[in-house]
């Protein structure tokens, strides 16, 4: 299944679906100037999906799968009612658990302890558990604490591992053959959002960087919708950056390790020029941790790889990922420096610098810091209990956006962007220690198979654990459903074992 021919094996089947992504993407603009049009697509969508379910679950866990994969924080589509936002991500979640909950009470009275020992042979259930348990105890604590509104809402992105569920449901009844399929079409759903998120920044780059004059509607159908950020870094470049590209950095990590696999010619010239963009948007996506989380990552891997297969391949592999970078950043600056419409952007190696240096006073690192310096006091006084999900910190921020509403600029908030600290604070020492205890049995059986079978699919998805829980210390990943979504589904993966021989 994962070959290194692969993209090109199964191109059409993932241009198609780049298309339907492309559509709705297009459709959810165009919604930005016709409101009700949102509303239309958001009834549509969920009615579609509900039938689908009925019909087959599987369909149902796709089209989650694939908003997943391209939309930041699921607010492509939504409905609004009484000042409250209900997004597409959300709807799309409770139509495919209802389902799945029908399916399962129903099939409980046919086979009750089958059924039963069934689910609880989910991979990992235990560690599962011990860390449903501390999400729970966390929730009802916010709940008294913190009041339900800022509880529930702090605490609905955890939701998200019920997930493991229904998916679970659908690899647990099919056959080994129907499980490959479905694989399949998981992989190729992931790869279309990748690809659809390279095409986007690269194109959206170049907009703004020639100056286009929708890039205004751009900007505001983007920061509306929350699709991301889009940031003037002066001399007419900018950044351009989406939550969701931490796929890119999934993506990027879990290909570089599949040279390792490379034998002719062909498959690496494809995955260079696959990884050689995806080094593109890295980049251009000026994001620090993301930054930090594949160099670290890489280096981890480097060493790995250096102890199983000497350093003669080392050298080899690295040569190649410096390349691929090397190449990633002149199809950026071909994208900026694109001579027509005339482009004045001022784009080198300087930029690059400027942004890695966390000591230049911008308001980004200032506004993080002084968030960390309220969140260490707050983690002192409640150390091993946490505050339950809602619990809300005040800081001086010096983001622009908050000092155009307040004169002080102090802000206060119960989503922090340091990740851990922020499951630390909410779950208690326990509740935290639970997760990394789920994590690490996870990457755990990745040394097992790497370590046996020189197996480069499972290194890859440990990889990509690894990104994920560097990254969460500087931006939270592992609270919200774009980390959650790639854990379980690494995890069900690495189950597969007929998955992992491709």
């Amino acid at each position: 299944m994962f070959n290194l021919d692969y993209l090109i094996k199964n191109k059409r089947k993932i241009v198609l679906l780049f298309g339907i992504i492309f559509l709705f993407e297009s459709l959810s603009f165009f919604s930005y100037y016709y409101p009700f049009f949102n509303l239309a697509v958001f009834i549509i969508l969920i009615i579609s999906c509900l039938i689908t379910s009925i019909y087959d679950l599987k369909l149902g866990l796709y089209m989650i799968l694939m908003e997943l994969f391209f939309d930041s924080m699921g607010y492509i589509f939504f409905s609004e009612y009484g000042g409250i936002k209900i997004s597409i991500r959300i709807a799309l979640w409770l139509i495919v658990m209802s389902i799945w909950l029908a399916k399962f009470l129903i099939s409980l009275f046919k086979e009750k302890k089958g059924l039963i020992k069934k689910y609880a042979s989910i991979p990992f259930f235990q560690s599962f558990c011990f860390l449903a348990f501390f999400i729970i105890i966390a929730l009802f604590s916010g709940i008294m604490k913190n009041g339900f509104s800022d509880a529930f809402f702090d605490f609905n992105a955890w939701m998200y591992f019920a997930l493991i569920f229904p998916l679970w449901h659908v690899i647990s009844f099919n056959s080994d053959k129907e499980n490959n399929l479905w694989w399949t079409d998981v992989v190729n759903i992931f790869l279309a959002g990748v690809v659809f998120l390279i095409f986007k920044s690269l194109f959206v780059l170049f907009l703004f960087s020639h100056n286009v004059p929708v890039i205004y509607d751009l900007y505001s159908w983007t920061r509306s919708y929350s699709l991301g950020e889009i940031t003037d870094m002066s001399n007419g470049l900018y950044r351009i950056f989406f939550q969701s590209q931490i796929f890119i950095v999934l993506a990027w990590i879990f290909f570089s390790v599949q040279f390792m696999r490379a034998t002719s010619k062909k498959s690496k010239i494809y995955l260079f020029v696959f990884l050689s963009f995806l080094s593109s948007v890295l980049i251009l996506s000026f994001s620090r941790s993301f930054w930090v989380g594949g160099i670290l990552t890489l280096a981890l891997v480097l060493l790995l790889l250096l102890i199983k297969f000497g350093f003669k391949k080392i050298i080899k592999y690295f040569s190649f990922i410096l390349l691929s970078l090397i190449a990633g950043f002149l199809i950026m600056f071909i994208t900026v420096k694109f001579p027509w419409p005339n482009s004045e952007a001022q784009f080198g190696l300087a930029s690059l610098s400027n942004r890695a240096n966390i000591s230049n006073g911008e308001s980004a690192v200032s506004s993080r810091w002084a968030l960390l310096r309220e969140m260490k006091g707050d983690l002192i006084n409640n150390f091993f209990l946490g505050r339950g999900f809602g619990a809300r910190l005040e800081y001086k921020s010096s983001d622009p956006r908050v000092l155009e509403r307040t004169a002080d600029g102090l802000y206060s908030t119960y989503a922090f962007e340091w990740g851990w600290f922020d499951i630390w604070l909410k779950l208690g020492l326990l509740g935290v220690l639970s997760y990394i205890i789920l994590l690490f049995v996870v990457l755990k059986k990745v040394w097992f198979d790497f370590w046996k079978d020189k197996n480069m699919i499972s290194l890859g998805l440990g990889a990509g654990l690894v990104v994920l829980i560097i990254v969460n210390f500087f931006t939270p990943y592992l609270n919200h459903p774009l980390g959650i979504g790639f854990i379980i589904l690494s995890i069900l993966f690495l189950k597969d074992e007929l998955c992992l021989k491709y």
